[in-house]
């Protein structure tokens, strides 16, 4: 069996008054219900829900950066062990409360589409900076300039960094600290077993910083290699400086 299919969802909740950024995959049979700038994937959960497929999907986050669960009051008492995976939400299923699943999923859905670096009015390398220094377990996840990405933190650590092109560590990291202006979520706790980055939040900032400025010099210079080098400016101007010298009885002051 597989987990409650897009289109049962879709046919309960209809689309009024949920936010219009929402996207249907049009092959509906055994799609997940996907909103398209949130990276949001809904899932409906019965008796009949294969549970290992659901808990791929959760685990899946290089793909949906969050995962919700409209679940069936008949198996409520999965909900801890569905939340300890990592899905975001525990939402009423519809067949259940209509009302309530609709008005949870807009509520989710309007938290999940505000930029966190404009609610907060914080940049990505504050966050880290913070929850470095709290050592607070979190995940970030990380989308613009055509890079998603996750950076994991637990115990003042990153302890890992992807994106969904396959990088891991620091190269992952410094690829997503490069982006200017990104969209950023936070979720509470790492999300992730892996573990290759293991260093401090100062000491990997501090990293990605260095990669990305060296990355920019090698641009300019890419863009500018008319200009003369430092030796040679420095050559250059000691042949002026000499001129100077030997042509002083020259110059009237």
């Amino acid at each position: 069996m597989t987990p409650t299919t897009a289109a049962t969802l879709i046919s309960l909740l209809g689309d009024e008054g949920l936010p219009t950024d929402i996207r249907i995959i049009q092959d509906l049979v055994y799609q997940p219900w996907q909103s398209s700038r949130s990276g949001l994937l809904i899932l409906g959960m019965d008796p009949t829900t294969d549970l290992g497929k659901v808990s791929m999907m959760i685990q899946d986050r290089t793909t949906w950066w969050e995962v919700s669960i409209c679940l069936a009051d008949s198996i409520k008492a999965y909900e801890p062990a569905l939340l300890a995976q990592g899905a975001v939400k525990i939402l009423p299923h519809p067949e259940d409360d209509l009302t309530a699943a609709r008005d949870e999923l807009r509520n989710l859905l309007e938290i999940l589409t505000v930029h966190a670096t404009d609610l907060l009015g914080l940049e990505l390398a504050d966050l880290i900076q913070l929850y470095g220094e709290k050592r607070v377990p979190k995940t970030i996840r990380v989308n613009g300039e055509g890079v998603i990405g996750s950076m994991y933190l637990r115990g003042g650590n990153i302890v890992h960094a992807e994106t969904i092109d396959d990088l891991q560590g620091m190269e992952a990291f410094s690829r997503m600290f490069a982006v200017r202006h990104p969209e950023i979520r936070v979720h509470n706790g790492c999300l992730t077993s892996k573990s290759t980055l293991n260093m401090s939040a100062l000491s990997v900032l501090l990293e990605g910083a260095r990669v990305h400025d060296e990355d920019g010099r090698g641009d300019r210079r890419g863009d500018q290699d008319f200009l003369p080098s430092a030796d040679d400016m420095s050559s250059a101007l000691g042949d002026i400086l000499e001129g100077f010298e030997d042509g002083d009885e020259e110059f009237e002051f």
